[in-house]
């Protein structure tokens, strides 16, 4: 996979730490009367697909672009290739772990775009990826993270820069589409000796947020260091709604 962007390697080298295959061509709101997250036990809407699972073309028809985000510093949606789709990274060192971030990676997918947000004022830029579905594998993808999130806590493995340790912790987010779920990734980065003491040790931290509508899903990160960001629930719920539509002309 080509690498076209500054924002497009910080997304990359960042999920790829944390075990996520597919690297990603990688604001919180006020919560609504009906929250979710990765326990919330909240009942599913099943949703099966009407058609044929959505195109890469059509993905990219629906994908957030530089107009939906203001101040921007730039928005990609590119088309995955199948090939990129396989991690070359051994499993992490937790089974259910490895499982949720399979599932994430959207590896049986039947389409996958994925998407750079370059924020403007930050160097650390965002990521999506819309993944559509065959018949009701989504709700099967998505269910392998909903059930592997409260066996995951902390794991190690290696990434592109080497080896890793991570903590995960769920959160809870507005119920959006048909199913969502919300979690947070922090693995302590070591600065090199060329920064400052070169004793300081940092934490990368990226929210994660999957969203399911019917035969597509989606799947935003927000990625920052020694600060909780959050992807803007706005622009998820733009998504969601061009999500539904799509699937119901």
């Amino acid at each position: 996979m080509k690498v076209r962007a500054n924002g497009w390697l910080l997304v990359c080298a960042a999920l790829s730490l944390w075990g996520l295959t597919g690297c990603a061509g990688t604001g919180g709101g006020t919560p609504g009367p009906q929250a979710s997250s990765g326990s919330s036990g909240a009942t599913p809407v099943t949703s099966a697909a009407a058609g044929p699972p959505l195109s890469a073309r059509a993905l990219q028809s629906i994908a957030l672009t530089g107009d939906d985000v203001p101040g921007n510093r730039g928005v990609s949606a590119d088309e995955r290739a199948h090939t990129d789709s396989k991690s070359t990274f051994p499993p992490v060192s937790d089974s259910s772990c490895e499982k949720l971030l399979n599932a994430l990676g959207a590896g049986d997918a039947s389409a996958v775009v994925d998407q750079v947000f370059n924020w403007k004022g930050s160097i650390w830029a965002g990521g999506g990826t819309l993944a559509s579905y065959a018949g009701t594998d989504a709700e099967t993808a998505f269910a392998r993270v909903r059930t592997s999130l409260p066996a995951c806590h902390d794991y190690s493995g290696v990434g592109f820069t080497g080896k890793y340790t991570a903590h995960l912790a769920p959160e809870t987010i507005p119920r959006l589409g048909d199913e969502s779920i919300a979690f947070r990734i922090t693995v302590p980065v070591k600065q090199g000796s060329g920064l400052r003491s070169g004793r300081r040790v940092s934490v990368r931290n990226e929210q994660h947020i999957l969203v399911r509508v019917g035969g597509v899903t989606a799947h935003f990160t927000m990625l920052d260091m020694d600060h909780e960001g959050h992807f803007p629930l706005a622009l998820i719920r733009k998504e969601v709604a061009r999500m539904t539509q799509a699937q119901h002309r």
